[in-house]
Order: structure tokens, then sequence, then C-alpha cells
């Protein structure tokens, strides 16, 4: 299967829709993703990932209702920048689905993840609002995995690659709770390539600046 690189507004505008049509159900959408930067490359272990950073930054605190849960398959590099990379990745992904759950577009948790006004800020924006306008939230197991990172050569951005897990998650109105639930197949899984760049201050914090996504990617079917 050949895949395009696209301009991350266009990807952008991708990533957008196959999430909003996601959780099972129908869309088409191009097989396009970014390509990610750098030389120096890292793969996360199997074990999953810690919840919190221990970094000592003051991040906003984010809770799910008990029939929502948003799980970091995944474990951290040992190197300490790509460790942090594709953890905010990770947070910024969690920050997006926080979002939809508060029905706010304007949610401050995706706001502390991303670069102000890059293509990821519009995309978390734009995601919420349509999920919002639709009248819907989320339900289920939401799971990410397969976490990648490749840092570029000035160690001030990153490309994290990643799966999304929709085999157990499905929308959910919000006025009368009535759960979407739709059949699993290649459609449920995502390939994802978030571009991070490191934060001025706080030190040590990495934000999403540009997005892409496929849906339907045989990679991580069953990752």
């Amino acid at each position: 299967m050949n895949r395009r690189t696209l301009p991350a507004l266009t990807a952008l505008a991708t990533a957008t829709a196959l999430l909003l049509t996601g959780c099972g159900g129908e869309s088409s959408d191009p097989d396009d993703k970014i390509a990610g930067a750098g030389e120096n490359s890292a793969e996360a272990s199997a074990s999953p990932g810690e919840k919190g950073a221990g970094d000592g930054i003051d991040r906003p605190e984010m809770e799910f209702p008990g029939d929502m849960e948003v799980v970091l398959d995944w474990g951290q590099p040992s190197e300490a920048d790509q460790a942090a990379a594709l953890h905010d990745a990770g947070e910024y992904m969690t920050a997006v689905n926080y979002g939809v759950e508060k029905q706010d577009p304007e949610n401050a948790a995706y706001k502390f993840y991303v670069v102000p006004l890059s293509s990821a800020h519009t995309f978390a924006k734009d995601m919420i609002k349509k999920h919002v306008d639709a009248g819907l939230t989320g339900t289920g197991a939401l799971r990410f995995s397969n976490g990648k990172v490749k840092l570029s050569e000035s160690g001030n951005t990153a490309s994290v690659t990643f799966c999304r897990d929709e085999s157990k998650y499905f929308n959910k109105e919000v006025k009368s709770g009535k759960v979407h639930k739709t059949k699993v197949d290649e459609k449920s899984y995502y390939a994802f390539t978030l571009i991070m760049e490191r934060a001025k201050v706080p030190k040590g914090l990495w934000r999403a600046k540009d997005i892409a996504g496929e849906r339907g990617a045989s990679e991580c079917v069953g990752v």
C-alpha cells in the first residue's frame, strides 16, 4: 500500500475527520500520514508506562468517569528526551479525549500540551467541537500502544508514532446516554504521527505541534 506524505494541515483535516467518524463508524479516509524527522530513534518497551512523569512539572489533572478509560499501553525509552516526548504525546492524546468528555473546545488540559496556534492545537479544538456539535462523548476503553520516538538532529523536536485501538471504545450520546456500538474491524485501528516540540518553559515539557493519522492501519491491528 502506497502512502503519501502530506502537508501538516491536510493531514490535520484527515485526522480530525477520521476520529470523529471513528468508534466503529463508517468513513472513507485517504491513507495519509506525515513523515518522521531525525536520526535517533527508540521503541518503547512492552511493559506499560508509568502514570506520571515524575518530573516536577505542574500538569493539569484529568479524571474520567467510570465508564471511560484511556490506556497508554507502552513503556518508556531509556533515553530521557525520548521518554519525555513519548510521555507528553500520550498526555496530549489523553487531553483531547478529556476535552471531549468535558464537552469543552477550550479546555485547558489540551492547551497545556500543544504549541499555540499549531496544527495540533487546531486538531484538538476541532475534534472536541465536532463531538460537542454532534452531542457525542466517548465510553469504553481507548488504548494507545506501540509508541516509537525519533529525535531530530537538534534534539528540539521529535516524531512520535503510535497505534490507537478503538475496538472497545464507542460514541455515546450526551443527552440520552445511548451508546453507538458497532462491529470491530480494521477501521477500529489507527496509526498516528505526532511532531513534538521541546518547550522552553516549563523545562522538561514537550508539546504537540503537528499531527496526522491513518485509519484502518494494518500494522496496528492486534498490536
